[in-house]
């Protein structure tokens, strides 16, 4: 069934919906609304809140990820150009950005990720090993979610027990529709949360220092200058929100296509030498982050008029589903051999932890397969996805 909108007329020439991207929907409803907006528009004026642009042509998305001094990070949400909070490093553009990422850079670089593959691969291992005899489960919450931040945790040096706190944080923080949060005001409560619970753990590391992220992130230096304690607030609240969902979002879809495709599942199982190539197809193929900037000076792009201090929303699944870069776009090919996608994003914010995510996704994919290698959508669920961060909101498996 189509999920295409009507447009509601023009906005200094250019189409205009009422798209509100934060709002949940049935499976793949986004994404097979971006790839029909896409196939008639370069771009469109959504007219939610106080309205804002969206680039739906492929090339012009990573043109504007990459050209930082037009499209700034200084805010990366459409529907609030004027932020009243900071992420670090992601709400920063170069040279301060530059610096952060550098520092970064050594702790998730690929030599610092694999020598953390025998952890991930253990704690993946013993996750599965409990569910392989409960013949079905709720595998986002049983496994997807609780796999890669666990890692993350361990990483950060986070205390384990605060695992179900941390995801009710995470889901306020971005998966809240515009109609569930028009003022922002739960999500801005659940960065207040976050960030006194960081404030609590950077005390904790001043007074001793440990051997994990957040302890040698308060030893850095930027401009010269040690990193203050909000600043690190910062810092500790995005890297949270970033460990905390993106992989099991990926982990989820993963499952999910492959419950679908029985053959691909039996070619993965047959020879796991393609799994490094569908974790790549299913990056591009579902994928779910829309990022946002703000025009810092007027300027043309997808035939859309953007005024400085306007924001631009730039959905990856536009580039990553064009059929002008793929053959069979939407489709997840196990044996393509083009992997150029964007879904870690483009430019000088490209993901920092794609090497961590990849790993992830790797390990949860074989460990998986090798010990519940045939399964299937159980029956009775209407499978939903949430806005704003396509991330499928439960998914019931049966083996």
């Amino acid at each position: 069934m189509s999920t295409m909108l009507e447009p509601e007329g023009t906005y200094e020439g250019v189409p205009a919906y009422h798209y509100d991207n934060t709002a949940s929907g049935p499976v793949l409803s986004h994404h097979q609304r971006w790839d029909e907006i896409a196939a008639t528009h370069s771009g469109f004026r959504s007219s939610i809140a106080r309205g804002y642009w969206v680039v739906t042509d492929g090339a012009a998305v990573q043109e504007a990820l990459q050209d930082w001094r037009t499209f700034s990070s200084k805010s990366v949400t459409a529907l609030d150009p004027d932020p009243k909070f900071l992420w670090i490093p992601e709400m920063l553009d170069p040279p301060v950005h530059t610096q952060w990422r550098r520092l970064l850079g050594r702790e998730f670089s690929p030599n610092a990720v694999a020598a953390r593959e025998p952890e991930i691969r253990r704690v993946a291992a013993e996750m599965i090993d409990r569910l392989t005899g409960a013949g079905g489960a709720d595998v986002l919450d049983e496994f997807a979610r609780r796999f890669p931040t666990l890692i993350f945790l361990r990483l950060m040096g986070l205390p384990e027990e605060d695992l179900d706190k941390f995801l009710g944080w995470v889901h306020n923080m971005l998966h809240l529709s515009y109609e569930q949060d028009p003022d922002r005001s739960r999500q801005l409560a659940a960065i207040t949360e976050a960030s006194a619970y960081f404030e609590e753990q950077i005390a904790l590391r001043r007074q001793a220092p440990r051997d994990d992220l957040l302890s040698r992130a308060m030893t850095w230096e930027i401009d010269g200058e040690p990193i203050s304690d909000r600043d690190m607030h910062a810092f500790c609240v995005l890297m949270f929100q970033a460990g905390l969902d993106t992989v099991p979002i990926s982990v989820g879809w993963a499952l999910y296509h492959f419950a679908g495709h029985p053959e691909q599942r039996a070619a993965i199982v047959a020879d796991p030498s393609l799994i490094p190539t569908s974790v790549e197809e299913i990056l591009r193929v579902y994928s779910f982050v829309i990022p946002a900037r703000k025009a810092t000076k007027d300027v043309e792009i997808g035939g859309c008029p953007v005024k400085s201090g306007e924001m631009v929303m730039l959905p990856l699944a536009v580039s990553n589903r064009d059929p002008a870069r793929y053959e069979n776009p939407f489709e997840v090919d196990l044996n393509r051999k083009t992997s150029n996608h964007i879904a870690f994003g483009s430019g000088p914010h490209r993901c920092l932890g794609s090497h961590l995510a990849r790993l992830e996704l790797n390990v949860a994919i074989e460990e998986w397969h090798q010990r519940i290698p045939d399964y299937r959508i159980a029956d009775g669920q209407d499978l939903e996805e949430t806005g704003n961060m396509y991330g499928l909101k439960s998914l019931r498996l049966e083996w």
